[in-house]
């Protein structure tokens, strides 16, 4: 292996006789490598405090006792465990909690400034928590304990009640409202000790003095079992006839509060008729870490009930071990019902690798390190394909002297390999000055913290060695294929259209396999979901590789002549410039096209995607739930003199969320979420006549036949994309289990189909989920039948329609007074049983913030993910640095000869610009072709694998957006083209001949 230090001395005097293009290749790489560890800097640093997490989660307890169960259930831990424990002589403290669901404000003062609009601020805001808005607030935590759980950063803990023994007392008992926030809150709710924040719940609102802060981690661990609950599709062999179908969470309680049912099957008290309702709550398993501690006595105030312990903090003495106290307590803990489990320091640290964070930052730094992979390739192999291409001589020489095709591919395989070691050693150095700097001065861009640890040096060194040996393989193939005689007369090959035009064909047959399998072939949705992810996705890339050259030589021909007409050239100047040199041209737009076509296909799949969830027309101005007592029949005729309201449109709504009941049947595949929200309304009033007030299209079925079928009841309308997920057509029965009456069936045959775009997110944040978080469809019947079937005994749902211009706040402000009339009143919570409403809430829900919102949210998402894209993207103008240097160096004789027949220095500098522009035109070409197919068929494919989708697919190029990638694009290329062009245009003519002589 003699010939080793030779090919590194090439190698490297190759570096020195081109020094430019070895730096900008450089860059390229640390850029990437930087981006890598950007990204993965957040992941490091959540894996480099899980020791530190574990510790401060636990505080000065030792252990933790919790209810085994899905976050969200109700599970509670009986008194008589609380009991025994407080005598445990291993026990040195005991402090039982409770945790139930707030929403929480700051109240602003006088200098606060106005708050920019937010999507949950137009849907939550400050009203009661609802089971289909994700549960953001921080959590009430009622708390006994005398001393903070946690460190204490300002302020102080909760004062000591003076008897805090009797909890069912508490109506009556008057103490201070004050609450201690974690620090997760002080920063939800840029909040601080002195500030007061607006407390509410379904019972009441409670304005509270913040007087301290306690330290928390900033995520809580996972203890297994599922995330929201959405009533997932029961799969199981069906239940015998005449047993309990499954319903709400302990809706086998719900009737067991003193209450009997009379001969009309109306639910009655000793004293009162208690409305029933399901009070929506967190999804914390184990403690709270975004939290607002209160005294227990305060917390049954603004629950409007006695509080019920769900989590135990149990402090260990000395001579005991957490071990030790789980062996003493494992077998009562397991018979226990619900069932209860031991949490110490190990079972959080775990529970903290598997959180929801944890898995976010994993993605985002695969994604990253897949995206720097391909930046490095491109990067690397544009340098090598054009060092090829210029040292066809050189090449040539060493295969005459005696060098064998391994030792020429050793050359250019040693020269990526330095170049990545080289930018990866760079990186790590920029990355480590990005991540230490950056998270001081833009603290918002590190918000998961940074350090940079193992995982960020091994996936960077991984990703640029892997890109350094993938970039190399074509370029050594073509150095390996140079023949010795082409030392002589080395000659440059004209374009050859057949070849292109071939390549091109056989792009567009791969790349035509998408939409194929996406749109057109029939096959299970699972072997579809297969086809898709391991066939024709990678053929799209593929035919977009093949379909590259061509690409280059109709944006050549096409553009050219516009540019060179723009920049008053001959058009002559650039006819087959880059389709001449086409490996060099192919490497820059490839290289352009990583980030542009991901940027492209993001924002066609998510505004194509955002289309059926926009509210449509078909839904009136305002739907009011209220919750939770609802309002008897003579206040309903209030709602009609609310000023702004129009009098004639006020539609009741009967609305219940009700499980599927199969019986023996095998639920659709389809579907994922095992129940539905049935709208009852009055068929003609809603539906039929020029002015229907729910002006809705049908899919299937016909309007007046529909409509006589609703009246008549037992019949309902169901929503396309549930037909479209399930296959249920026209003249099929579906049947429910009411949650009043868990023992009962109803059946309802489809009498049509309708299409109700956004009525998933009209939903999500009305209230109308009154059971599950989750839900499958939106399902329309008679408005008597749902009341009786399901045993709604008080109106609580109402759809408005407002006069032109009138205030939402306005309306609102009415309907609440209106709501508020039947204060103190009781209800019945199937999981808490007797609940006092001290303050009942008006929840108006308006159509048009709830499209405002939506629009802010997805807007939000979308940009949020073609950051990385665009980040790319501007890595990878450094390769058409290195294109345009690579090509002004390789005509630099021909330059001169231009200048000595009269062409202009300026001329020659329009000439680069448009050469470097040209290229950007191919790149967006090719970036938009990749992003349409890829945006349209992601569309498609989420009808498809278990993906919730909205309703037909809708195709939406958002022009507006993609102009800005296409803008930034052609600015960087602008850019990439003014210091070899300026160098260019400022040497005399002379020193051009001299230079391009002595390149050749």
């Amino acid at each position: 292996m003699q010939s080793w230090p030779l090919i590194a001395k090439l190698v490297t005097a190759q570096m020195k006789f081109h020094p430019t293009r070895a730096i900008i290749t450089t860059l390229g790489v640390i850029a990437s490598t930087c981006a890598v560890v950007w990204v993965v800097s957040g992941y490091d640093s959540l894996v480099a405090s899980f020791d530190d997490n574990a510790g401060k989660y636990l505080g000065r307890y030792d252990v933790l006792v919790v209810p085994k169960g899905p976050p969200g259930s109700v599970q509670t831990i009986p008194q008589r465990i609380i009991d025994e424990l407080k005598i445990d002589a291993g026990v040195l403290e005991l402090n039982a909690i409770s945790q139930s669901r707030i929403s929480v404000q700051r109240v602003p003062d006088k200098n606060d400034q106005p708050e920019e609009e937010s999507a949950l601020g137009l849907l939550i805001g400050h009203r009661p928590p609802v089971f289909g808005a994700p549960p953001i607030d921080p959590t009430l935590v009622s708390t006994p304990a005398p001393t903070a759980p946690y460190q204490m950063i300002e302020g102080e803990w909760l004062a000591n009640p003076a008897n805090n023994d009797d909890q069912n007392t508490i109506e009556n008992q008057r103490i201070a409202d004050e609450a201690v926030i974690s620090s997760n809150a002080a920063d939800h709710l840029n909040a601080k000790v002195g500030d007061q924040i607006l407390v509410t719940s379904l019972s009441d609102q409670v304005t509270l003095n913040v007087v301290g802060i306690v330290e928390q981690p900033s995520d809580s661990p996972s203890f297994g079992g599922r995330g929201r609950r959405g009533g997932g599709p029961n799969r199981e062999k069906p239940a015998e006839k005449g047993s309990r179908p499954a319903g709400p969470p302990n809706a086998d309680q719900q009737l067991s509060q003193g209450n009997q049912s009379d001969d009309n099957g109306s639910t009655t008290s000793e004293t009162k008729r208690l409305h029933q309702f399901t009070v929506p709550t967190g999804f914390v398993q184990g403690v709270a870490t975004n939290a607002v501690y209160v005294r227990p006595s305060l917390a049954a105030r603004i629950n409007g009930h006695a509080a019920k312990a769900n989590v135990l903090q149990v402090a260990l003495r000395d001579t005991v071990s957490a071990k030790q106290f789980g062996e003493a307590w494992s077998k009562q803990f397991a018979a226990t019902q619900p069932p209860l489990q031991l949490v110490d320091y190990s079972a959080v640290r775990e529970g903290l690798t598997s959180t929801r964070s944890v898995g976010s930052q994993r993605s985002q730094a695969w994604a990253a390190t897949g995206m720097a992979s391909i930046a490095a390739i491109f990067i690397i192999f544009s340098t090598l394909s054009m060092g090829v291409s210029e040292r066809v001589r050189e090449f040539a020489m060493l295969r005459a002297i005696a060098l064998t095709r391994g030792q020429i591919a050793g050359i250019i395989a040693i020269e990526s390999v330095l170049l990545a070691l080289i930018g990866w050693l760079g990186g790590l150095a920029a990355g480590f000055l990005l991540v230490m700097v950056g998270s001081r001065v833009l603290p918002g861009l590190f918000n998961a913290g940074s350090a940079i640890g193992w995982t960020s040096v091994l996936l960077s060194g991984l990703t640029v060695l892997a890109g350094a040996l993938g970039a190399a393989i074509l370029p050594a193939i073509r150095a390996t294929r140079i023949n010795p005689l082409e030392a002589m007369n080395p000659r440059r090959h004209s374009p050859r259209w057949q070849n292109w035009t071939a390549l091109g064909l056989a792009g567009f047959v791969l790349a035509a396999m998408t939409p194929l399998v996406v749109f057109l072939l029939p096959m299970s949705n699972q072997s579809r979901l297969w086809s898709y992810s391991f066939v024709a996705y990678p053929a799209l890339f593929i035919g977009m590789l093949l379909m590259a050259p061509l690409v280059v030589v109709i944006s050549e021909r096409v553009f050219g002549p516009i540019l060179t007409s723009m920049m008053r050239l001959d058009s002559r100047l650039v006819k087959t410039q880059l389709s001449s040199n086409m490996w060099r041209t192919i490497g820059a737009t490839l290289s352009l096209s990583v980030g542009l076509g991901l940027f492209a296909s993001t924002q066609t799949w998510g505004y194509s995607m955002l289309q059926p969830f926009l509210p449509g027309q078909w839904l009136p101005d305002m739907l009011v739930a209220f919750h939770p007592i609802g309002l008897d029949e003579h206040d309903v005729e209030k709602i009609k003199q609310v000023d702004g309201v129009r009098a004639g449109e006020v539609l009741p709504l009967a609305i219940e969320q009700a499980k599927f009941d199969w019986g023996k049947r095998t639920p659709p595949e389809g579907m994922k979420y095992d129940n539905a929200v049935l709208f009852g309304v009055d068929p003609h009033r809603a539906f039929a006549g020029e002015d229907a007030l729910v002006d809705i299209d049908f899919v299937s079925g016909d309007r007046d036949a529909a409509i006589k079928k609703l009246s008549a009841g037992r019949h309902c309308l169901i929503s396309e994309d549930f037909q479209m997920l399930t296959k249920i057509q026209v003249g099929e029965t579906l049947r429910f289990t009411p949650p009043n009456a868990p023992n009962e069936t109803v059946a309802y045959t489809v009498a049509g189909v309708a299409a109700l775009p956004g009525w998933q997110w009209v939903t999500k944040f009305s209230g109308v989920r009154r059971h599950f978080v989750r839900t499958s469809c939106m399902i329309f019947a008679n408005h008597d039948h749902i009341q009786k079937d399901f045993h709604l005994d008080r109106a609580e749902f109402f759809w408005l329609n407002l006069h032109p211009g009138v205030s939402i706040p306005a309306v609102e402000r009415q309907l609440q007074k209106l709501a508020e009339e039947n204060s103190g009143e009781s209800f019945q919570s199937d999981q808490f049983g007797e609940v006092k409403a001290y303050r009942p809430f008006a929840r108006a829900t308006a159509t048009a913030n709830v499209k405002k919102a939506i629009s802010i949210r997805a807007n939000d998402m979308i940009w949020g993910m073609s950051y990385l894209p665009l980040v790319t993207l501007a890595i990878m103008s450094l390769a058409v640095v290195n294109t345009v240097v690579a090509s002004v160096r390789s005509r630099t004789w021909e330059f001169g000869v231009m200048r000595a027949v009269g062409v202009t220095a300026w001329q020659l500098v329009r000439l680069i610009v448009v050469e470097t522009i040209l290229i950007g035109m191919a790149a967006c070409t090719l970036s938009l072709i990749f992003g349409l197919i890829a945006g349209w068929c992601g569309v498609g494919m989420a009808q498809y694998g278990g993906y919730f989708f909205g309703g037909a697919p809708q195709f939406v190029i958002p022009w507006h957006h993609l102009a800005i990638g296409f803008a930034m694009t052609l600015t960087l290329c602008l850019i990439a083209s003014v210091w070899p062009s300026v160098r260019t245009g400022r040497l005399e003519t002379l020193s051009l001949l001299q230079a391009g002589r002595g390149s050749m």
